[in-house]
């Protein structure tokens, strides 16, 4: 339910916050910016996930 609260508040900021001042990117730009945002991040993510392998034979 908190999780729920916060969410809308963040929802209502972001509201604001396009009131404030207008989107840098239409739609399809920045749709496209989140997609390579979260690739990199997945593959960062996956690198530091991986155990790294030592020479200690």
């Amino acid at each position: 339910m908190e999780q729920r609260a916060q969410e809308r508040q963040l929802d209502l900021l972001m509201l604001a916050a396009d009131d404030v001042a207008p989107p840098l990117f239409d739609l399809a730009t920045r749709a496209q910016i989140v997609t390579l945002l979260k690739v990199l991040l997945s593959d960062r993510l996956a690198r530091v996930s991986m155990p790294t392998e030592t020479d200690d034979d």
